[in-house]
């Protein structure tokens, strides 16, 4: 089977600000314009045991001339504005089921690629002092490139599904939003001293187990494990390559209860060991790395389902959140407590 086609895409930028004098009025115009073709590959053989796919996708960009005003205080003067580097992007992956034992080995590669905004590039701000410039016009693109292979094993006549998988992601280069001090105003060309900028990226790679069983017809469970080692290239802060809030362990186990007809129970725990995360010294100026301790949280669930014809039905349902009103912490910054929510779904 071979899919195929192309992609039109008109991106308008607009940043008007209206401060309390009109002789501060400013505004920002910027349009870029993008022609994309793609096409994938896929493939089964061997009476469907070997299935192989491959994809191809390039993306061609064009810039038009930004607007600045009032234009004689604009930012980037003198400064020229290109549109970003074509992409060419690719994916390829196999796998091959074994029927007699049930096992499926699998692999993919492939490459990504990710335009800067316009915002990215031409963010600003006009007050009292001028302009405030965030953007970068010369920002280069993030590139990354990953890699996973795995086996998937099914047991007992269907009820135990396993899975193993590898994998691998490096990120060649990324745009970071970046107020620790590494810009610098005096040498930057637009006098910034924070804004977007390019950095080195970072590397992952790690173990995923996973297990979906049914140990009996009224319940199911699905459990799943991960290892992940990540690394930074060009450390945010001196002396800490760890990737910031990415755990090294991550732990999760879903258990579903059918009761009757139309009646579930859902409960959801999540575990993960502690984690760093840059937190800003005003004092300084500068980033600090903080650890934050481990996630613990549960969360359940129940609902009620309720036919009304072949094709429509109504669902009452109720969610509590973080039930045990655990104190936790996502990517240094602290979260609610136990919350709840309850609704009526129509299904038609």
């Amino acid at each position: 089977m071979i899919d195929a086609g192309y992609e039109f895409e008109n991106e308008n930028f607009v940043n008007e600000t209206f401060p309390e004098r009109p002789v501060d009025d400013s505004a920002a115009d910027v349009t870029q314009r993008s022609n994309t073709f793609f096409i994938q590959d896929q493939l089964r053989l061997l009476g469907g045991r070997l299935q192989m796919s491959a994809g191809f996708r390039a993306q061609f960009f064009s810039l038009q001339s930004p607007r600045f005003t009032p234009a004689p205080a604009a930012p980037y003067q003198g400064a020229s504005f290109k549109a970003p580097p074509s992409a060419y992007t690719g994916d390829g992956s196999l796998a091959y089921y074994f029927r007699q034992t049930g096992t499926k080995i699998r692999g993919h590669v492939g490459n990504g690629y990710r335009a800067p905004s316009l915002f990215e590039r031409f963010g600003t701000s006009f007050g009292s002092f001028g302009y405030s410039v965030f953007g970068d016009p010369s920002l280069r693109p993030d590139r990354s490139i990953a890699f996973d292979a795995g086996v998937d094993q099914t047991l007992f006549n269907g009820r135990l599904r396993a899975s193993a998988t590898y994998f691998y992601t490096r990120l060649q280069e990324v745009i970071i939003f970046d107020f620790s001090g590494a810009i610098n105003p005096l040498t930057d060309p637009f006098g910034r001293f924070g804004g977007y900028r390019n950095t080195a990226g970072g590397l992952a790679r790690g173990l995923e187990l996973g297990a979906a069983l049914a140990p009996a017809s009224s319940l199911d469970l699905t459990l799943a494990y991960t290892y992940t080692n990540a690394d930074q290239r060009q450390p945010i802060v001196p002396g800490i390559i760890r990737s910031f809030a990415i755990p090294n362990h991550l732990f999760s186990i879903v258990a579903t209860q059918h009761l009757g007809r139309g009646i579930l129970i859902n409960l959801d725990l999540t575990a993960s060991s502690d984690y760093l995360a840059p937190i800003f010294d005003p004092l300084t100026f500068a980033s600090r790395a903080y650890r934050f301790g481990g996630t613990v949280k549960t969360d359940t669930a129940i609902s009620y389902r309720r036919p009304l014809s072949e094709f429509k039905g109504i669902r009452f349902y109720a969610k509590v959140g973080n039930f045990l009103n655990r104190k936790y912490f996502e990517s240094g910054f602290r979260t609610p407590g136990a919350t709840a929510v309850a609704g009526v779904q129509f299904e038609f």
